[in-house]
């Protein structure tokens, strides 16, 4: 007996499903069933497309743009079509670098100067100075100068001076010295990071510094006594000050109306005292005033401070006539 054959439509729908499958791959891989949007940028225009191409290669195609031996785009030919996808021509072009003493002409598609310096073959090193700078666009003709900056550790030694130091003598005369300790020089060690531009050096940091060799203070001692003719009289001293000079009398006009018509020490004041800074002339010291004469420091003020002393008179008047005067004090005798 003949057994019938069992049909099986489940063959059929996958056979069905398998060519479909084949003819649809083929229609979207074809290109031919979507449509992008793509920006292209060429020769100074902009051009927005809507496109079925489906490599980059075939946009320039399709919109008719040819590319030189040199000239480059991006993304690369090859690269596949995606939407809202910015295509860019660039077109070679020359510029010439002045670097190391020539020129070189360099063909190139890069947008910047420092682009030229990263991309080119020239041995242009990340700290060279660029001009124009390294964001500068590149146009056609530009002309890019290269200046090579390097740096240098240096060490460097320079001598340190003494200083010399003066000791006054008042039982030496005024004009006479006497060593008391010869000087040396020292010597000071550097190390220095210097920047050059080519020849010329633009920056000099220094990193450390070491005292290999102290220097040695040259010590004098300095004779302050002397003798000098005034009115006819020979007057020596211990020592000579330059300073200023002031004048006042004892009374409320130039003391205020709390003046008792005594100094700070207790002397009567009247002319033949002056106020001193203590701690430049002490108390008690006697000594003559050029233009004044002969006084003791025998007061002081708020006023009087460093190289200046004020003279008293015993009026008003004497005092407003001495004004200020830039004179020399001789020191005679300080208090025992």
């Amino acid at each position: 007996m003949r057994i019938p054959a069992v049909r099986r439509p489940w063959r059929w729908t996958a056979l069905r499903l398998l060519v479909v499958a084949a003819l649809l791959a083929a229609w979207f891989g074809s290109g031919l069933g979507f449509q992008r949007d793509v920006t292209l940028a060429f020769d100074g225009t902009i051009v927005a497309l809507r496109t079925s191409a489906r490599t980059v290669a075939e946009v320039l195609e399709e919109a008719a743009v040819s590319l030189g031996p040199h000239d480059s785009v991006r993304p690369a030919a090859t690269a596949l079509v995606t939407d809202g996808l910015a295509v860019d021509v660039r077109r070679a072009v020359t510029v010439v670098v002045r670097l190391d003493g020539r020129e070189v002409a360099v063909l190139t598609t890069a947008a910047t100067v420092g682009e030229i310096a990263a991309t080119t073959r020239l041995p242009i090193r990340p700290d060279d100075r660029l001009e124009p700078g390294r964001d500068h666009p590149v146009s056609a003709a530009l002309h890019v100068t290269v200046t090579r900056v390097t740096k240098s550790y240096q060490h460097r030694e320079d001598v340190v001076a003494c200083r010399v130091v003066r000791q006054e003598d008042m039982a030496m005369n005024l004009g006479q010295n006497v060593v008391v300790q010869e000087g040396e020089n020292g010597l000071l060690q550097r190390l220095l990071l210097v920047t050059y531009e080519g020849d010329r050096v633009t920056e000099t940091q220094e990193l450390s510094r070491t005292m290999v060799l102290e220097p040695k203070d040259r010590v004098l001692r300095v004779g302050t006594a002397g003798s000098v003719v005034r009115d006819g009289q020979t007057i020596k001293f211990l020592k000579a000050l330059p300073v200023t000079a002031t004048a006042y009398e004892p009374g409320p006009i130039s003391c205020g109306a709390s003046a008792t018509g005594y100094t700070c020490l207790g002397l009567r004041a009247t002319r033949g005292i002056i106020a001193v800074d203590p701690r430049v002339i002490p108390f008690w010291t006697k000594v003559y005033v050029d233009g004044y004469g002969f006084a003791v420091a025998g007061d002081s003020g708020s006023a009087i401070k460093g190289d200046r002393i004020d003279v008293c008179f015993d009026t008003y008047e004497e005092a407003i006539h001495w004004g200020v005067k830039h004179v020399k004090i001789y020191i005679l005798e300080l208090p025992g």
